[in-house]
Formats: C-alpha cells, sequence, structure tokens
C-alpha cells in the first residue's frame, strides 16, 4: 500500500493530515499511525494540533484517528476542526524576512517529512562521529569531542558542546539549532564559528539557532511562547 496516500503538512497553527484516496477506515488509520510514527522521537513531549482534509470522514473516525496519533507519538494530539491553514511553510521566502522560531519550525517540517532525517535518543559522547546524507535529530546531548556532520539541518533537543556542521556539501540554507548551543566549533556549508580555542559559554541556556546571514553565522535567541 502506498504511503503517499498520506501526505503530512507542517503550518503555523499545527499538522494537517491530507488524505488523497478513499480507502477502508482501518486501513487509513494504519497509514497515519506509520506515517506519525516513523517521527515519534520529534513530537515527544510537545502538543500538537492535527487537522484533516482530502475526504469525508466522520466525527467519531476523526476522534478515533486523533488517539491513534497521540499513542503513536507518545504525546496528546488535538482535533483540529475544519483546518483552514493561513501559512505553508512551502511558501517561498528568504531568512531575512523571517523569525529564528519560523525558521526552526522549517527545519523540523523538513525533518519530518524527508526519509534522510537521522534521529537519535541518547547522548553523543566524546570520539563520536554521526554523519548524515539529510538532516540529524539528536534528542540528548553531544558532548566535548563529538562529532555531527549532516548536509542538511542539525536540530539538538539538549546541549552541544561538541563540534557540528550542517549543510557539509554547500548547502548555505541549512541551519544548526539547540536547547543550549556552545559548540566546540560550528560550521555550516563553508562559514564556519567558535574555534577551540574561544570561550564555550555563550548567552546562557536559552535555546538559539544558527544560520548564514549576509555570508556570516548569525545566532539567534529562539526562546519564544508559543500560541
Amino acid at each position: 500500500m502506498n504511503n503517499e496516500t498520506i501526505v503530512l503538512k507542517l503550518y503555523k497553527e499545527g499538522m494537517v493530515v491530507y488524505i488523497t484516496k478513499e480507502l477502508p477506515f482501518e486501513d487509513i488509520k494504519n497509514l497515519v499511525c506509520e506515517k506519525f510514527g516513523k517521527s515519534e522521537n520529534f513530537f515527544k513531549g510537545l502538543p500538537l494540533k492535527v487537522g484533516f482534509k482530502g475526504i469525508e470522514l466522520s466525527f467519531e473516525q476523526l476522534n478515533d484517528l486523533i488517539g491513534a496519533i497521540s499513542n503513536s507519538i507518545g504525546c496528546k494530539a488535538v482535533l483540529w476542526e475544519n483546518p483552514e491553514p493561513e501559512e505553508s511553510f512551502e511558501k517561498e521566502e528568504s531568512k531575512k524576512d523571517l523569525s529564528g522560531e519560523e525558521i526552526l519550525d522549517n527545519a523540523f517540517k523538513i525533518a519530518i517529512e524527508d526519509e534522510f532525517t537521522k534521529f537519535y535518543t541518547k547522548t553523543i559522547r566524546s570520539g563520536q562521529l554521526l554523519e548524515s546524507d539529510g538532516n540529524i535529530v539528536v534528542i540528548g546531548d553531544v558532548n566535548p569531542g563529538a562529532e555531527l556532520v549532516a548536509t542538511g539541518n542539525i536540530v539538538i533537543m539538549g546541549s552541544v558542546k561538541g563540534t557540528v556542521h550542517a549543510g557539509a556539501k554547500g548547502n548555505r540554507e541549512a541551519i544548526v539549532a539547540a536547547l543550549n548551543l556552545s559548540p566546540t566549533q560550528l560550521r555550516i556549508a563553508d562559514v564556519i564559528t567558535r574555534s577551540p580555542d574561544e570561550e564555550d559559554t555563550l548567552h546562557g541556556a536559552a535555546p538559539e539557532i544558527a544560520y548564514i546571514k549576509n555570508n556570516h553565522i548569525f545566532i539567534e535567541e529562539i526562546l519564544q511562547k508559543r500560541k
């Protein structure tokens, strides 16, 4: 059965599940759970608003799907009734017009939908090298002496004190984000900042995002209240 029957799209207001084919409800539910289950570590701890489009479903079926999604991702999903998203993250915009939080949201969208995203749910220790021909998401810390290299984005749900290199094949649109961003060295494409002899404590423990702006790595706090 083709998983493209179910398409996930992330918007500012929440996630929309597009169901593109008429199938028995149990088949739809299984496909939806399979799709969400592939990214369960990304959603943990995050409240998720989910809407559905494409085919007509009863209120009971919608609630059944919400319950199944909650079980798949290990956190509470809530029903987004009659979703009418205001803005898709697929809209073409430059980084100079986006906030750090919006850039990070865009990176999360890519991580959810990209089959080349690698998820790690443990601390990356000294001497370890993680590489991905895509994105890397770490649910844990990156210790001094550890190294992450990705051709896409790198997102760490913890502290970073090792070396990180996003956009390793020249992608200057790549980002690095972490709950505590204090790497030994941070590199995006061909731009490098924070040499080993720099002090590795920066702005404190506030979540931050790093991206290229005007040919320099720009670092911005992303500690903002979400609606």
